[in-house]
């Protein structure tokens, strides 16, 4: 599928869905100088556990920010998520430090590194003033600055991320087919290359119609677009399990936005409190991409 995504981008690249403000009034979890926007929260009196969930707008773990001066537009984002954090650390409110896109304990022994940046390399800038404006895993950064201060761990799964993302490259790649084919309805040469990759994937004769294609790549996006969803809750089953297992009285989580709308309902369903905040900079490009993806239907 890689391979068929790639060259539809170079015949004919589609503008990315731009993301749109919430229209909600602004909220704050402590006395902070970030404002939050607050858009959920779990309906459970006098919970003894609160989750404060930060929706984040993040890089690609791969993409190397470590020795680079460029300007990240994510960079208002996590540079957002990391003061509102650090103040709830500082200020000793917040015991535990959940983070997707990782597995186990985050401490001095985490190997695992993310946009160019490990632990190691993170304890040695972070003293600097440019600290908090590093592009890389929010936790990750937190606890290689304030150590002991706060517990931080991964609450996800490697093998539901990949499942995730290989459904999404997978839904990316129809729809380019869904665009191109529906613009194409001729018999040009690009259509017949479409229709023939299209076909090939499909393991349907080459010489199948355009609108019987059409109906068969749809029934594919029902079935990515349902195995990324079932990845995606059981992703937040393991957020949840992490959150019921530790001993905390505010706990903050950092995690996309696709995950906010299951994740409130299964902490509600666990007896435990959270509000949904989107932070200054937050972008809703993969939101509105499965919202894209649903039309479909």
């Amino acid at each position: 599928m890689n391979w068929i995504v790639t060259l539809l981008v170079f015949l004919s690249p589609a503008a990315l869905a731009k993301g749109h403000k919430a229209h909600v009034a602004a909220s704050k979890p402590f006395p902070s100088k970030i404002h939050l926007t607050k858009v959920g929260a779990c309906a459970v009196a006098d919970a003894k556990k609160n989750v404060m969930v930060l929706k984040q707008w993040h890089l690609a773990p791969k993409s190397v920010t470590k020795g680079f001066k460029e300007k990240y537009p994510q960079e208002k984002n996590q540079t957002a998520i990391y003061k509102v954090i650090e103040e709830g650390v500082k200020r000793g409110e917040l015991q535990l430090l959940v983070s997707e896109g990782c597995e186990g304990e985050i401490d001095e022994k985490f190997t695992p590194t993310f946009n160019g940046w490990d632990f190691a390399s993170l304890k040695v800038q972070s003293q600097t003033k440019a600290y908090e404006k590093i592009i890389t895993l929010v936790p990750l950064k937190i606890k290689a600055k304030y150590g002991d201060k706060i517990q931080t761990v991964c609450g996800d799964s490697e093998a539901l991320i990949q499942e995730g993302n290989l459904r999404l490259s997978n839904l990316r790649g129809w729809m380019g087919f869904i665009d191109r084919l529906g613009e194409n309805k001729g018999t040009s040469d690009q259509t017949k290359l479409y229709s023939e990759s299209a076909a090939e994937l499909l393991k349907a004769p080459k010489d199948t119609p355009i609108d019987k294609l059409v109906v068969q790549i749809k029934e594919r996006i029902k079935q990515d677009l349902d195995g990324y969803y079932k990845s995606l809750n059981a992703r937040n089953d393991s957020f949840v399990k992490t959150l019921v297992e530790k001993d905390f009285e505010k706990a903050a989580i950092v995690v996309g936005g696709m995950h906010a709308a299951d994740l409130r309902d299964k902490l509600e369903k666990a007896g435990l409190g959270c509000e949904i905040f989107e932070p200054p900079g937050y972008q809703r490009d993969d939101e509105k991409l499965v919202q894209d993806f649903q039309k479909t239907q």
